[in-house]
Order: structure tokens, then sequence, then C-alpha cells
């Protein structure tokens, strides 16, 4: 199995800390998980030791949630799950299921035992779920490390053995007892664009991917959890897997023909045209392909979806000495589509609503300016789809741009789940480091652009 350790998709483990003697058996929750917190206070987060310089996750910046900490009654000791906050939006992915991402704050705990000895012992369990895992049912891997990031003993696979193969785990499977990863490897992976503050349009886009192959050891005795326990802790929410998703238009155009239909095809001096490519960047000023929302910014994130991955749009108009006609035209995917699931029914959207963070205006001829309309008219027809990779919004406002002979430098870029393709997080980039042609302008500024002219049906 690869786990990929990066800002987008981060590879997990559980750990275990060390232990001591505690003073008293307090059996109240908030008895036990005061002396819980003195304890980690004092010999784990105190204890000086310096982290794992190869474990990504630990020298992650965190807090714990001590006010969220749940008490669990085990035939063993008691025992304290905490949750951990991580400061960053980070995340997890199987690479069997790359399209799955789970947010790392939602699957690692402290948890910290008393056994009969009154001795705590200290842990972060961190569990991964895979495809078959269920709210009653949990299926995956519970990682093992102490708060260092140093591995305790191997990783233990529980649930159904159908999601692995030997083709892309290290996994080996035994009919009657837990499974054991007997090795891991981990990746790192860094991306970055480089460039002179007095050249911003010559930067250089690089990627960075370093492997580590850890073997883990046999569970050591002082972890304090038998493997048998594991299901037993809440250290995972079980919340259904987060998915890079692109959703369908909220304003679709039903009938592309009649909302173009106010504009008019004459060559001279009267009718003026322009195009306007319109970014939305998932973050202003930044190459990044997605980011996280809670609030579902734009259409692209309608519907629930957690992710935010911009938008591109045109934005058409028509000056007939002073009487405007605009029209605002994005492609969408008639359904939801994702990194395991690219391809659905192409559909168009009234855009006119969407903001942008940059924007490009081109005037052009009226020969011009209808080869584009004619071109993004494909857009409703059945049989030509959207393609997550190969046609998506961005791909197709830069085509449309192409049919009429305005060619737009674009950058490819990649998202979780092995995609890659144009994004609007690269083109708004592009956008503000391209050279202006003279019947360009530029704008970092997002203005109202509502569709604008009336004609008779």
């Amino acid at each position: 199995m690869t786990i990929k350790l990066s800002p987008r998709a981060i590879g997990l483990a559980l750990i275990f800390l060390g232990c001591t003697k505690s003073q008293s058996k307090d059996g109240s929750t908030s008895g036990l998980v005061s002396q819980v917190h003195a304890f980690f206070d004092k010999t784990i987060a105190g204890s000086g030791k310096v982290m794992n310089a190869t474990n990504y996750r630990a020298n992650q910046p965190k807090s714990l949630l001590w006010d969220r900490a749940t008490l669990v009654h085990l035939s063993e000791g008691d025992a304290v799950s905490v949750p951990i906050a991580y400061r960053n939006n980070l995340f997890v992915s199987f690479k069997a299921t790359p399209n799955q991402l789970y947010r790392l704050n939602d699957i690692a705990s402290l948890v910290i035992t008393r056994d009969s000895n009154n001795l705590f012992h200290a842990a972060v369990v961190t569990f991964i779920p895979d495809s078959s895992s269920r709210l009653n049912t949990p299926s995956g891997l519970y990682f093992v490390e102490d708060w260092d990031g140093n591995t305790l003993y191997s990783p233990i696979h529980i649930g159904p053995q159908s999601n692995y193969s030997s083709t892309n785990t290290h996994m080996v499977f035994n009919t009657k007892e837990a499974d054991y990863v007997q090795s891991i490897q981990v990746c790192n992976e860094i991306d970055g664009y480089n460039y002179s503050p007095d050249d911003p349009s010559n930067g250089i886009a690089w990627s960075e991917t370093s492997c580590t192959t850890y073997g883990f050891p046999a569970q050591d005795p002082a972890a304090g959890i038998p493997v048998s326990r594991l299901t037993s802790l809440p250290v995972s929410r079980y919340l259904p897997p987060l998915e890079v998703i692109v959703s369908p238009p909220s304003s679709p155009i039903n009938s592309i023909a009649d909302y173009y239909k106010c504009f008019t095809q004459i060559d001279d001096a009267y009718h003026q045209y322009s195009v306007t490519l319109a970014v939305e960047q998932p973050v202003t000023g930044s190459r990044q392909p997605w980011s996280w929302t809670e609030a579902g910014l734009g259409a692209s994130s309608s519907g629930g979806n957690p992710f935010f991955v911009g938008h591109t749009y045109l934005i058409f108009s028509e000056n007939s000495g002073g009487l405007i006609t605009a029209r605002n035209v994005g492609f969408y995917p008639s359904g939801f589509v994702a990194p395991g699931l690219p391809t659905a029914q192409g559909a168009l959207g009234d855009d006119e609503n969407t903001g942008y963070d940059v924007s490009l205006t081109v005037s052009v001829t009226s020969q011009q300016f209808f080869q584009m309309l004619n071109y993004t008219m494909q857009g409703n027809n059945v049989g030509y789809d959207y393609n997550l990779n190969s046609n998506n919004c961005t791909t197709f406002a830069l085509d449309a741009l192409d049919a009429g002979g305005v060619a737009i430098p674009a950058t490819v870029g990649t998202w979780p789940g092995g995609g890659q393709g144009l994004d609007p997080g690269d083109l708004g980039e592009d956008i503000r480091g391209m050279h202006l042609s003279g019947n360009m302008t530029r704008s970092t500024v997002d203005n109202s652009h509502p569709n604008a002219g009336n004609c008779n049906p």
C-alpha cells in the first residue's frame, strides 16, 4: 500500500506513548480526564523528545480537544480517548481508492489507558477506513506509533479482506486472526512554484516526491491496548469518505439557442464584440487545484460538497451603439463527477451570479465572436461529455477561445486520485502572469456581470 503525505492527501498511523503510575483511581470521567491531562503534559508533551523527522504527520502542528474527551470501560482498565485537531487541513486516502478522502482530524485520537497495576499507557490511535467501512461495522487499518512518530507495532487490518490484494498492498492475511502489515511505503509529495518578485511571470512549477519503506516490530507490551480492543475505542468518527467532486450547474441553460438569440452578427464599426475569460480560483492567487470549504462556495460546491474546485466560464458581450447584450456561460457535468468517476454528460450553466478572482477580456471581431459562440453551443448536445481531466470547465472555455483564434497559455495541474488536466487555480495564475496583447485587458477585481439585453421570442 502506498500512502501519500501532502497538504492534499496524508497517510495515517496509530500511536502509543509509554507508561507511568497514576496517583489515584478516581472513577469519575472528569477526575480521570484531569489525571490523564496532567500525565500527558508532564510525561509526554514535556518530555523534550525529538520528533521522528521522517514522519510527516508527527511534525504537523496539532492540539488535543480535552473538552471532547470520552471515557471507555475495558476489561483491562479504563481508557480516555481525546480527539486530535491538526492545524492544517490534512487528508488521507488509500491507493486502491484514491478518490475517497478522510480528514486526519476525523480519524486520529490520543488514547490513554490505566491498567490493573495503576499504570497509565498513552497512545495516539489513527484509523483509516476502507471502502467496506460502515457506521456500525468499521473496516480498515489501525496504525501504532508513539507521539514522536516512531512505529511501535505492525498496523492492523480489521474487516473484510476483499478490499486488498497483493498487487496494491504489503498485507499478509490470516483467516483466523487480525491481519498484520509487515511493511509500508510512505511517500511525501510536495508541490511548489518558484519565481522572482521582479519577474513573477517567468516562475517555475515543481514537484518533489520522496518515499521511505518502514518495517514494523511486533506489538510492544507497553502499548497498553490489546489488538482485540482496538474496535472498542472511539478513535474515528466513521464519517463517509470525502471526494473532490464537481456538481451540476445550479442554473442550467435548457436552450442555448434561446440564450444566445439576442446577439447579432454584423461586421461594422457600430457593433463591438468582446469575450471575458473569468476564473474563480479555489484559493485566490494560488495554483492549488482545490480547497476545503465549510460554506459550499459556488455552483461546483453545491449539494453539500465539502470541497471547492473553482470554476472557469465565459462572458460574451456585444455593444451596439451603447446597447449591451451580455451572456454568461460555463460548462458543467449533468451529474456529479469525481476522480474515480470522471465522466458525465455535459451541461451548460448560466453563470451571471458566479464570482471570479481574475479575468481576461479580449476584444474580437464579429466572426471570431460567433465562432466562439458556436463552439460553446455543443455543451448541451447528447453524447458530448464533461470529463474532469480532459474536458472540464477550464478546458471547454479555453477551447472555445481557441475556436475564435485566441490562444491562452495554460498549465496542466494535478489533483488527488491521479487526475490531471487544466484547472482554475493554474489558469488564474497563468492569466496574472501573461503578457497582454493590445486587444486584451486584465482584472483582479470581481465586478458585476449580469446578463443584459432583451429581444422578442
